[in-house]
């Protein structure tokens, strides 16, 4: 934990973690990524274990190009994401998660806990909670989605941008928005010490027949405001770049199409990010804000904490993060019927 660090059973100090050696570790060991399983979900709510007939490949939009279009008509996801779907997937595989994992989740939740160092406004819960040796991490909604108009339209520009870089020609640009579809990969890699297997949702595939495994064709398709200046620029470096980064590599995504629009919502490039290259590139940019090295020690430090505090087979802790005083807690959530449904998902 290094060393000066106090040990509290049921909290982690993320202040104190950070001024301590093992933040600054460049030692950390992280294995290359593999694929397990994947399944698709239709829009509406049809699952197919194993199908990857919701992945859609790229292809480069025209610009320029308004992602206003069919905003009235958008139709928002309404499909709630438990921890119990990862382990259908993978079971039609054959993969023994009590042998091979540690830690099953959902890749949002590790997104929350490796941007922790950074974040000091956001507010995350998961349930966490050891079954047959493994502890399994379920997603717990903070009200993330905006509620203004303004940020609705923000985040509908990201789906948009997504559908057109989806279509496979231009005449289905005009189609209803439907945020239900979707492409997941179950991907297992190490983590320090940790063996977790994480599902990702896959935004689309490049197919130029170089790649060799089905992570190296993954692309992840990100929109933002077109900067103006260099004080922008480090702006989209300290903030967005780390976030990019954080949700490419955990998931092996190589790259991203990172699409720039103007104040009007209309797309004027697209240009090509390699996961990579991120932190480096935002080195340059906004200097030494953020470091991949801080982020991923975090991740397994953290890892490690939740591990601890699931030691009892079968009870489930609710881990919060609370930025105002910097600190990560767990309690226990009695209420919770977390271990009974993956239980009955592992046929136990």
């Amino acid at each position: 934990m290094g060393f000066g660090m106090r040990v509290n059973p049921t909290k982690l100090d993320v202040s104190e973690w950070m001024n301590s050696s093992a933040s600054r570790s460049r030692t950390l060991q992280v294995s290359t990524p593999y694929e397990v399983a994947c399944y698709s979900r239709t829009a509406n709510g049809e699952l197919t274990l194993g199908s990857r007939a919701m992945l859609r490949t790229y292809r480069e939009p025209r610009t320029p190009l308004d992602l206003n279009t069919g905003f009235d008509k958008f139709v928002k996801s309404n499909t709630v994401a438990h921890v119990e779907t990862l382990v259908d997937a993978v079971k039609s595989q054959n993969y023994d998660i009590s042998e091979k994992a540690d830690i099953v989740t959902y890749r949002n939740n590790l997104n929350k806990i490796t941007l922790t160092p950074y974040n000091h406004r956001d507010v995350w819960e998961l349930d966490a909670c050891r079954v047959s040796g493994t502890v399994f991490l379920d997603i717990r909604s903070t009200n993330e989605d905006p509620t203004d108009s303004r940020g609705r339209l923000f985040t509908y520009y990201g789906y948009k941008f997504e559908q057109v870089c989806c279509s496979a020609d231009p005449s289905e640009e005009n189609a209803p928005v439907d945020a239900n579809e979707e492409f997941c990969s179950m991907v297992h890699r190490e983590i320090g010490n940790h063996r977790v297997l994480l599902c990702a949702e896959i935004d689309c595939e490049r197919r130029d027949g170089r790649e060799s495994t089905p992570l190296e064709g993954y692309v992840e398709l990100k929109t933002s405001r077109e900067p103006k200046h260099r004080g922008q620029w480090r702006n989209m470096a300290r903030q967005k770049f780390l976030k990019f980064w954080v949700q490419s590599f955990l998931a092996g995504v190589p790259m991203i199409k990172h699409g720039f629009r103007n104040d009007d919502g209309i797309l004027l490039k697209v240009e090509t990010l390699k996961t990579r290259d991120i932190p480096a590139l935002a080195y340059e940019l906004c200097g030494g804000e953020w470091s991949a090295d801080v982020a991923l020690n975090f991740l397994s430090h953290c890892l490690a904490f939740i591990r601890k505090v699931c030691g009892n087979e079968g009870s489930v802790f609710r881990i919060r993060y609370d930025p105002a005083r910097r600190m990560v807690e767990a309690e226990q959530a009695p209420e919770s019927e977390l271990a009974e449904r993956i239980r009955a998902a592992l046929g136990r």
